[in-house]
């Protein structure tokens, strides 16, 4: 355990060091048909040649409508991509991504600075049903 004048993060950085950046972002659905309509207009937005019938066919999921939108507001997708890898001259090579959406999450992070930072890891998913 570190000391108590440790900093989480606090190690400097080196050549060839790993870093990797875990974010965890919670979201209540309030209206799920406006949200579903509104992913398809953006899913829209985003691929101009696809159809209404191809926004229906695949936003379908509560995955899908959230994705959709983190591309759209520039969280996920090729801006972001395009956006890192302008950095690699200054020496941060941007490596893949992974990202899974949990849902009903038994303990969802409460909004504000500071408010989660003593709760258990807020990383580690949810214990599945079907784990033995």
């Amino acid at each position: 355990m570190p000391g108590d004048d440790s900093v989480i993060g606090d190690d400097p950085l080196a050549n060839g060091m790993a870093l990797s950046l875990r974010l965890r972002r919670d979201f209540t659905v309030t209206d799920a048909g406006r949200l579903l309509t509104v992913a398809r207009r953006i899913y829209r937005e985003l691929n101009p040649d696809a159809s209404a019938a191809e926004a229906s066919e695949t936003v379908t999921s509560a995955a899908d409508a959230l994705f959709v939108i983190l591309e759209h507001v520039g969280l996920l997708g090729d801006a972001v991509d395009s956006r890192l890898s302008g950095h690699a001259t200054d020496g941060l090579t941007a490596g893949g991504w992974g990202a899974r959406i949990v849902i009903d999450e038994p303990a969802p992070l409460l909004p504000g600075p500071r408010s989660n930072c003593l709760r258990r890891d807020v990383f580690a998913l949810p214990p599945s049903d079907n784990e033995d």
